[in-house]
């Protein structure tokens, strides 16, 4: 396998197996149930700072050609224009672009109550999805640093789970709640790539196909 897209393999498993448990980097799992994942390992509401809000400011969109994507199920954002998009065979039914390297990705994703697995006990919020993730990184062995923080996409509360890896590869996921869904995009890459990017996600995403002005 590609070194450059291990992570966000594992990630994307990650995103489809949020109700089944947590998983860990050698393909082992533990049976865990999802109230014991939620009251372990709480995305913390005290933001010891997000990744992308402490490099860069939310209004720091460069005016560059972009384009439009996503899909009515997932919501749109900007991007760049020339980056493309690819699949990876473990992507699930994800929506996924690139800059053509391999390694600096977006991921997009959405989750009903029975898409995300929602056990009796849950709540089917984005604290509770979020929960699941910041749970699963945390016991990654090749995770240097996972915290949470809260932030925004386009005016929606959203929980941040941020990912240092051992490797150096930086990974940022937004998960919040519009009407009946959770939605989920992620961005991972280099640290250029993660300053760059937020505030397109930040700012742009919304369940149009127009382009939002910034």
């Amino acid at each position: 396998m590609n070194h450059k897209k291990k992570y966000l393999l594992l990630f994307l498993i990650i995103l489809v197996s949020v109700g089944l448990g947590a998983c860990n980097s050698s393909g082992n799992s533990k049976s865990k149930s999802s109230s014991q994942i939620s009251s372990s390992s709480k995305v913390s509401e005290k933001a010891n700072g997000s990744l992308s809000s402490s490099a860069t400011k939310k209004n720091d969109v460069k005016t560059e050609e972009t384009q439009r994507v996503g899909s009515d199920d997932y919501g749109y954002i900007d991007i760049p224009k020339n980056w493309l998009k690819f699949r990876d065979v473990d992507g699930g039914d994800s929506i996924q672009y690139t800059d053509g390297s391999g390694y600096n990705i977006v991921t997009m994703n959405a989750y009903t109550k029975e898409k995300a697995k929602i056990q009796e006990r849950e709540e089917f919020t984005a604290q509770t999805i979020a929960n699941r993730i910041y749970y699963n990184w945390q016991n990654n062995k090749n995770v240097n640093r996972v915290w949470g923080s809260k932030g925004a996409v386009a005016g929606n509360e959203a929980y941040q789970v941020n990912v240092i890896m051992k490797s150096g590869q930086y990974l940022i996921s937004w998960i919040f709640k519009k009407d009946e869904k959770v939605y989920l995009i992620a961005l991972e890459g280099n640290r250029e790539t993660l300053i760059k990017l937020p505030p397109y996600i930040e700012k742009t995403w919304s369940l149009s196909k127009e382009k939002t002005k910034i």
